[in-house]
């Protein structure tokens, strides 16, 4: 009788070990897990604090959530912008705990509380189908080879060879005008999404090719498994983790995007001065957003921008440095959780 297959020290195998793959590791609990990453706890801790933000706004804020009171001073003269109060219960009605911006005289904190359940779902809607379009892309042209992967790279590559804010900018430009209101930043997002898709597939791919030719997975296809099984059993699970480090580069690249052009927006009209809005300058309609109105977090920081200038004296700074250090946190809570992510997906692949 045959004797059953074994290990090189003579112990035997188990009858599917070998061709499992890294998938099947039996490792420690997540407890565990999370114990040996602490930037991915301190990560979801963080984006933890902005989704109870965004779930309390109303709470905190009443009213219409997606509106900002503009602080407009009698006539046509510019209002005095404030700066922040230390008044400790923040939300009491008047106040200004981080200050007042320039442009439409945005209550600051109003304007990022208010504006991050509008920010967290835009940025979901652009991250997770990206991601999504990338695992598949890539999987299927680094498993498959050949034909199917040089026509998927050769498209992929021809959305790396242009320059996203331009194709953003000019598609919002012949787009955005002839869609609603209430659309607009939802189409905004699906048209970064066309262009940000392409640096997924390209990281799956590298480590998808490689995974493919790994011996468990040849002993897979050998025994007669299909291409889709192949996929979705062994190399899709163990290709998956390099596109956690590329996310904070996508959210980089969609809020430098929807800010620049707000920015550029708020200079190319010089009615935007602290809440004057009408005579004796005429305002474009804004094409990014619902309404003037609107509370969104580059909204907010274009504003406060546009009132200002480095080398004077007396500037509100408030409305460029509190703005700006709440999308900082952000994005260091999302850096946090994917190097998490990565480190603990990558330990269990190689294990």
């Amino acid at each position: 009788m045959a004797a059953a297959p074994g290990t090189p020290d003579g112990k035997e195998t188990g009858a599917d070990e070998g061709t499992s793959g890294p998938a099947r590791r039996k490792g420690p609990g997540w407890f565990s897990a999370l114990a040996r990453t602490p930037s991915l706890v301190a990560g979801i801790v963080l984006l933890g604090l902005y989704a109870t933000v965004g779930a309390l706004s109303p709470l905190l804020y009443p009213g219409n959530p997606a509106s900002l009171p503009i602080h407009v001073a009698s006539g046509y003269t510019c209002p005095p912008i404030s700066a922040p109060t230390l008044q400790l219960w923040p939300f009491s009605r008047g106040a200004f705990p981080l200050g007042q911006t320039g442009g439409l005289g945005f209550n600051v904190l109003e304007g990022l509380v208010k504006g991050t359940p509008y920010d967290l779902l835009l940025l979901l809607e652009i991250i997770v189908p990206a991601v999504l379009v990338g695992l598949v892309v890539g999987t299927v042209a680094g498993l498959r080879g050949g034909l199917l992967d040089e026509v998927l790279m050769a498209l992929t590559d021809s959305f790396l060879a242009v320059p996203e804010f331009v194709v953003v900018a000019l598609a919002s430009i012949y787009v955005l005008e002839w869609v609603s209101p209430g659309l607009r930043l939802w189409v905004f997002g699906l048209l970064v999404l066309s262009v940000v898709w392409a640096p997924y597939a390209r990281v799956v791919r590298a480590r998808a090719r490689t995974v493919s030719q790994l011996p468990y997975v040849e002993a897979a296809r050998a025994a007669g498994a299909s291409d889709s099984r192949l996929a979705l059993k062994h190399v899709l699970p163990n290709s998956a983790y390099p596109v956690f480090a590329q996310v904070p580069t996508t959210l980089a690249s969609v809020l430098t995007i929807l800010g620049g052009l707000q920015y550029a927006y708020t200079l190319a009209n010089p009615g935007l001065c602290h809440g004057l809005v009408g005579p004796p300058y005429g305002m474009a309609p804004l094409p990014f957003l619902p309404s003037y109105h609107f509370p969104e977090w580059t909204w907010v920081l274009a504003n406060g921008a546009s009132a200002w200038t480095p080398l004077a004296s007396a500037n509100p700074w408030w409305g460029v440095i509190f703005p700006a250090l709440w999308i900082l946190v952000f994005g260091l809570g999302v850096i946090l959780t994917c190097d998490g992510l990565d480190r603990l997906l990558s330990v269990e692949s190689r294990d």
